[in-house]
């Protein structure tokens, strides 16, 4: 299970668009577009809501088959991490990308400007809590997640940086001096680094 993961406008579809991985995959984003006559525009909340449905079987399915996927995520919510305790006691692996960026307002631009270019958006109000509550949830993703890899995707012309690893709940790579975002969403947070 590869889950790619960040706030909206992070750039998760642009690093590590989910087709590129090879296995089945599931972008709730594309999926709505298709459904909307090819446009990211102006999507029905009844749109999102069959997605949604869909999306939820599409993992349900694979994890029930045992078939390997990768879906695209805010993370804004439990049901990924649901979806992850599911699929490990089938077996699987769970991989996660995580894609940030240094600043909200750095998020609010970046999707302001790929609205105007046709592509998806949401109010700044609800954009603000998806990204406050997606870097809530990194610290549990540290946790329970098999294979991590979190990314800095701030500079405009790249290149996009690791910041952070881990593998089954330790840090093996730290980029130093880690990015102030990583800090403030691991604050209070206590890690094992490996000795290597």
């Amino acid at each position: 299970m590869i889950v790619v993961a960040g706030p909206p406008g992070s750039g998760k579809s642009v690093l590590f668009p989910v087709h590129s991985f090879e296995i089945d995959y599931f972008n709730a984003d594309d999926r709505s577009a298709q459904l909307n006559g090819g446009s990211y525009q102006g999507i029905s909340l009844e749109t999102r809501a069959a997605v949604n449905r869909e999306f939820e079987q599409f993992v349900e399915g694979h994890i029930q088959r045992g078939i390997s996927f990768a879906i695209e995520t805010t993370l804004r919510s439990d049901i990924t991490f649901r979806q992850m305790d599911r699929a490990r006691v089938q077996g699987f692996e769970l991989h996660m990308r995580y894609v940030a960026l240094s600043d909200f307002s750095l998020n609010l631009k970046r999707v302001t400007d790929r609205a105007r270019a046709g592509g998806h958006s949401a109010p700044a109000a609800q954009l603000l809590a998806i990204h406050q509550a997606s870097l809530a949830n990194l610290p549990r993703a540290i946790r329970e997640v098999d294979d991590l890899d979190i990314y800095d995707n701030t500079a405009p012309a790249g290149p996009v940086r690791r910041v952070l690893s881990t593998r089954n709940g330790v840090i093996d790579f730290r980029f130093s001096p880690s990015p102030e975002w990583l800090r403030r969403a691991l604050d209070r947070t206590e890690y094992k680094i490996s000795a290597e």
